[in-house]
């Protein structure tokens, strides 16, 4: 049977990851049937690509991959990039300057295509020198990277809101800003950076209309790619301000939500 869609972009974590950070046996096997039907399954996340190659490598899509939360896009898995956002860079050094006068920030990582930079080397670190597979190269606020920055988490646990409105307040016109409910990093990328914009430069290099498309996620930096696609999911555990954008929503991310409802619209059998 012929169907609309024509890509699934889905997001990982809290979408597509169970709480052990892996693809399930249902959700791999679903992947892999849409594949096999030519269909594009494009992984859009905010973590490195490092990470995506060794999460879902077993589902075998050639597809392209979104990765930094729309900031860097690949031609595929393994494949060479496809589009890059850079952060200008006299717009990060002013940022960084600010952040050094708040107090509340504790850390501040700066990601780059093959790597990052981390201000301290403090325990909060630890979960992304697992996703790079590789520990980060140090900085210090006199001595920034010169080359070409994706984007910029910056830790600040207690008083996060206060920073991110900070910031927002003095840098809401050159940066995108992603703010997430529990994380405890503020994300900041290029002002026209989401996933919602990589999805279209995916879309015109795949050759299909965003009306051809599903978006599957849960959580604030999925909001663009949702609103944007043909068909918009939020999962059943993802933010209010998700579901409200989206046109339908999946079981919750523990019960292999994505097969159920993929499985549902492509009339696949789990």
């Amino acid at each position: 049977m012929m169907h609309p869609y024509k890509a699934v972009f889905i997001d990982l974590d809290g979408t597509l990851l169970n709480r052990q950070a892996q693809v399930s046996e249902r959700n791999n096997a679903c992947l892999k049937k849409l594949v096999a039907l030519g269909v594009h399954i494009v992984i859009a996340t905010g973590r490195p690509v490092e990470s995506i190659r060794r999460l879902v490598a077993q589902i075998q899509s050639p597809s392209p991959v979104i990765s930094l939360s729309g900031s860097m896009v690949h031609k595929s898995l393994f494949g060479e990039p496809l589009a890059a956002q850079i952060i200008p860079f006299e717009t990060m050094h002013s940022l960084l300057e600010v952040c050094r006068g708040l107090g509340g920030v504790k850390n501040i990582l700066l990601d780059e295509a093959e790597g990052f930079y981390a201000l301290q080397d403090d325990p909060v670190i630890d979960e992304f020198i697992g996703m790079y597979g590789k520990k980060p190269n140090m900085f210090t606020y006199d001595n920034v990277p010169q080359g070409p920055v994706l984007s910029i988490l910056v830790h600040a646990r207690e008083d996060r809101r206060v920073i991110y409105e900070t910031l927002q307040d003095q840098f809401g016109d050159l940066v995108h800003f992603t703010y997430f409910r529990e994380y405890p990093w503020i994300e900041l990328s290029a002002f026209e950076s989401n996933k919602g914009q990589a999805m279209s430069i995916v879309c015109q290099h795949l050759g299909i209309a965003l009306e051809e498309t599903i978006a599957i996620g849960d959580g604030a930096n999925d909001l663009e790619m949702i609103a944007a696609a043909g068909l918009g999911i939020a999962m059943e555990n993802g933010d209010d301000e998700v579901k409200a954008v989206a046109d339908r929503v999946a079981p919750h991310h523990t019960q292999d939500g994505v097969a159920q409802i993929l499985e549902e619209i492509f009339q696949l059998k789990s």
